[in-house]
């Protein structure tokens, strides 16, 4: 019997500044690798203090506004026949990090004819400031320890293997997961990310002027710091540069096409119909089986009344979601309480009263806290015969939404009954109180609503 290879995997990661994330980044592969690489460039804050107490090797490397530099130069000092390369502010799933040795013996084990798997594949899931997953999408964190496979790019960089247009990749993303918190507002606010890679987009655009991909990336740039007319200019030109170049990556015009209907979406006119479907028919084309333009052009729909229509687009962006199996991004993923309350409105008033309270349900199974889908069923609630006079159904539904007994749920449902006019269900929540609790939440709300009534006159 063959005795199994023993994996040497190197957990390799650059830093700067990363004293609040550095912990959990290298806590996760602990138990599995052979050894942690952190190359630091030019901290001021105790990052490096803290990654040699927790027993990584740290290197220094000076920053010359090139993270492929950097990237390449934390790959050198490894030695390990595969590398999980994160940033500090990614982690593996705690479900995940048992699987990736396993994983990897299994591509060494091979049985791929024809091929020689080089990287692994994982899922990427952002992370919002209140733990809500965002953003989902394919990225390659662990790989071969090659000389020929490196990073490229100045900023927004990409693994390539040396003399070939692509490698083999083995998918786990089923089986891995990792937690990217980098994109919160606070952690833009605190490392100046985005004012940092627009810098560097404009550089490398100086070099390329009409690159697509990296118009795309400064668009998304100018959308971190709400520079929204600014991102849009760049995915317009990404669109229109990336269409007339053969060379251009379907994924950035994909990416261009999308992003422009999320901001149409967010800003919505009834002058843009003809440009806004014609942008959804060129982005259709490129990626069929993609979710985000579906999504975003029955969210345009929407918010411009045309809910007979949105509903049609949204529910096939929710088929086309569970469905996806591509690497490109999925935003929508950031938005599926929005989309399922859309959707529900759209059932509402089409008097389609059941799946309307299905999609309302689903949007509170994503965020119990959306205060638009609260209201929306509780308003559809409220007109059921006696749920005037006792709440008892709507009560029985929140039942399984909501913790009854905790304050912030009971907050939550209050806040709700008030702005759906609804004062049954109001003292139904008054009941569950502890007495103390409940005086103090009434004269807390009294004077709020005294404070707005002086500031109104």
């Amino acid at each position: 019997m063959t005795k199994k290879k023993k994996i040497r995997l190197s957990q390799c990661m650059i830093v700067k500044n990363e004293e609040k994330n550095i912990r959990r980044a290298l806590s996760w592969g602990k138990s599995i690798v052979c050894e942690q690489i952190v190359v630091d460039t030019g901290s001021t804050d105790r990052t490096v203090e803290i990654a040699q107490e927790m027993g990584a090797k740290v290197f220094h490397f000076e920053w010359i506004d090139d993270f492929s530099a950097a990237k390449n130069y934390a790959i050198e000092q490894a030695s390990g026949e595969w590398i999980a390369f994160l940033d500090a502010d990614e982690y593996f799933t705690e479900a995940s990090v048992g699987k990736i040795l396993p994983l990897i013996q299994k591509v060494e084990r091979g049985g791929y004819i024809g091929s020689q798997i080089v990287a692994i594949a994982t899922e990427l899931m952002s992370i919002d400031e209140k733990g809500q997953p965002g953003v989902t999408g394919q990225q390659i964190r662990i790989f071969r320890n090659n000389p020929k496979l490196r990073y490229k790019n100045r900023i927004h960089e990409e693994l390539e293997f040396a003399g070939y247009a692509t490698y083999d990749v083995f998918d786990a993303r089923k089986d891995l997961t990792i937690y990217h918190t980098g994109y919160t507002k606070e952690a833009f606010e605190q490392t100046g990310k985005s004012q940092r890679n627009i810098r560097m987009l404009k550089k490398e655009l100086e070099e390329n002027p009409e690159n697509a991909g990296i118009l795309v990336y400064l668009g998304d740039s100018y959308m971190t710091e709400k520079s929204y007319e600014k991102a849009k200019e760049c995915f317009q030109k990404a669109l229109k540069y990336g269409a007339e170049k053969e060379d251009t990556l379907p994924k950035d015009l994909q990416r261009a096409a999308s992003m422009l209907l999320i901001l149409y979406a967010r800003d919505p006119a009834s002058d843009q119909e003809e440009t806004v479907r014609e942008i959804y028919e060129t982005y259709r084309e490129m990626h069929s089986d993609h979710p985000d333009a579906d999504c975003y052009f029955g969210v345009w729909l929407y918010e411009n009344r045309f809910y007979e229509e949105a509903a049609i687009y949204l529910k096939e962006s929710l088929d086309k979601f569970k469905r996806y199996k591509g690497n490109v991004q999925i935003y929508m993923s950031a938005n599926l309480k929005m989309v399922y309350a859309q959707l529900g409105d759209c059932c509402l008033r089409q008097k389609q009263y059941e799946d309307a309270v299905r999609y309302f349900t689903m949007s509170l199974g994503v965020d119990r806290y959306y205060t638009e889908a609260l209201v929306m069923i509780l308003n559809l609630f409220k007109r059921e015969k006696g749920e005037s006079d006792t709440a008892a159904g709507t009560w029985t539904l929140l039942s399984h939404l909501y913790n009854l007994s905790s304050l912030k749920d009971q907050m939550m449902i209050l806040k709700g009954a008030k702005l759906a006019s609804f004062p049954v269900l109001e003292e139904r929540i008054y009941n569950v109180m502890p007495e103390e609790q409940r005086r103090i939440v009434k004269e807390a709300l009294a004077k709020k609503a005294e404070e707005k009534k002086s500031a109104d006159q």
